[in-house]
């Protein structure tokens, strides 16, 4: 009887370890995978259709971040976004869509605008 029951257990957990790896393997292939942001220049326009550029280097920085002659700091890059990041009271922030979609917002904390959302494609290398 002992036998038997361990037996049914092994059999159980046998069958249980499975079904929870083979939900995790289908989750897994579900699950939202993070946009791997291409190196690059990028471009494109803001909800008030002004120009917007910049760089996202290898280095894990977008650099170079313009809304037509205004430039802005430098943002460190963490997976597939910058946070807010300010500098003399210019702020951006924003997310990979995909490895060549940026979408995000910039502001002048000193007027009264509000954040501006912009969205960007990579152009080239």
């Amino acid at each position: 009887m002992k036998r038997t029951l361990a037996a049914v257990v092994a059999v159980l957990l046998i069958v249980g370890i499975g079904v929870i790896g083979s939900t995790a393997s289908a989750g897994g292939a579900q699950a939202h995978r993070s946009a791997l942001p291409k190196v690059g220049h990028y471009e494109g326009r803001d909800s008030h259709h002004r120009h917007i550029r910049f760089y996202y280097g290898s280095h894990g920085q977008v650099i170079n971040f313009r809304v037509e002659h205004t430039h802005f700091p430098p943002a460190h890059v963490q997976g597939d976004k910058w946070h807010h990041t300010c500098h003399n009271n210019h702020c951006t922030r924003g997310h990979w869509i995909n490895d060549t979609t940026v979408n995000g917002h910039w502001n002048i904390s000193t007027h009264s605008g509000g954040d501006v959302a912009f969205s960007a494609r990579w152009i080239s290398h």
